[in-house]
């Protein structure tokens, strides 16, 4: 497992990932997350490697994409379909902080501010996120 880096979040730069200024930033995030050596499969997901069609679908085109930058790098990704379908990937040396929690109350917000319907996970089975 990768280094647990101490970083507050205020060093967090919550951003629109589709932004032309980022151009190939998500290629490099993506390529990231396939790279992952762990577990694949079904179970508790908690530092399993992502699932390759939750990768797929984070590059989607046509999604609303919100990233996480730290020093210049992307670190998480999530994005939401017309129908309100989630899907999320925080990069493994920067999981479990609660990032993706903070990432999706955001994006949450930018979505129900644009008229998205109410979101849901990305999942085998459609869950409900909380909050």
């Amino acid at each position: 497992m990768a280094e647990h880096v101490a970083v507050a979040p205020e060093q967090f730069l919550v951003i629109a990932v589709d932004h032309p200024s980022l151009n190939g930033t998500l290629g490099i995030f993506i390529d990231e997350l396939r790279s992952e050596r762990g577990c694949k499969g079904h179970g508790p997901s908690r530092g399993r490697m992502p699932f390759p069609e939750l990768i797929d679908r984070l590059a989607a085109p046509k999604m609303m994409r919100l990233g996480v930058m730290y020093e210049r790098r992307l670190i998480a990704v999530a994005a939401v379909d017309n129908h309100g379908a989630v899907a999320l990937a925080v990069v493994e040396d920067f999981r479990r902080r609660g990032i993706a929690n903070q990432l999706v109350q955001v994006l949450s917000e930018r979505a129900a501010t644009l008229g998205y319907p109410p979101l849901h996970r990305f999942t085998a089975a459609h869950a409900r996120l909380a909050g």
